[in-house]
């Protein structure tokens, strides 16, 4: 399967980054994918998938062995096996979609440490929290992040849109 993903990489250092990154997270990914799936072989068809999306998008892979390289291809396998779930269920899965649309102001968030804003952002409630990181932290647009999480561009906007206003809800409960 390798070889499958290291033909959507031109260079050959980013085949050799693309092989290193899959001996080293490959279980990870596995592990994700059945803890949400509970299925092994549904559980394989997400990590490929991952990998794929992966493979589509390394240009943007920083460091290999690192924290955020690590934060995204968990990310991408929780949400493709997610996706996964509802479809075999005929469910949609967006709990969160009664929530009321309002507009954020970007000053509180100029104002706060990053200390202060990185401890806030962990407490968000997962769906808002990956897309957040995504967007804001690895800098992918609209569209790469509902690519990468099997979700419409809009629905990564609102995703974004809410969790800035919970973040900013949570900050200024914090005298921020």
């Amino acid at each position: 399967m390798l070889n499958l993903y290291l033909t959507l990489i031109d260079t050959d250092e980013d085949k050799l980054r693309f092989t290193a990154l899959y001996q080293q997270y490959r279980h990870l990914m596995f592990y994700i994918a059945r803890e949400v799936l509970c299925d092994e072989h549904l559980s394989e068809d997400a990590v490929q998938e991952a990998f794929l999306r992966i493979a589509k998008n390394f240009h943007k892979i920083g460091e290999i062995p690192c924290p955020q390289t690590r934060n995204l291809v968990v990310i991408i396998t929780k949400n493709i096996a997610i996706t996964m779930v509802s479809h075999n269920n005929n469910k949609e899965i967006d709990a969160y979609t009664q929530i009321e649309e309002t507009a954020t102001s970007n000053d509180i968030f100029e104002t706060v440490s990053n200390r202060i804003l990185v401890e806030c952002i962990l407490q968000l409630p997962e769906i808002y929290r990956d897309s957040l990181y995504l967007y804001h932290i690895y800098g992918y647009s609209f569209r790469e992040v509902s690519n990468l999480l099997s979700i419409s561009v809009e629905t990564a906007k609102k995703r974004v849109q809410r969790a800035r206003r919970l973040l900013k809800e949570m900050l200024e409960k914090e005298g921020f």
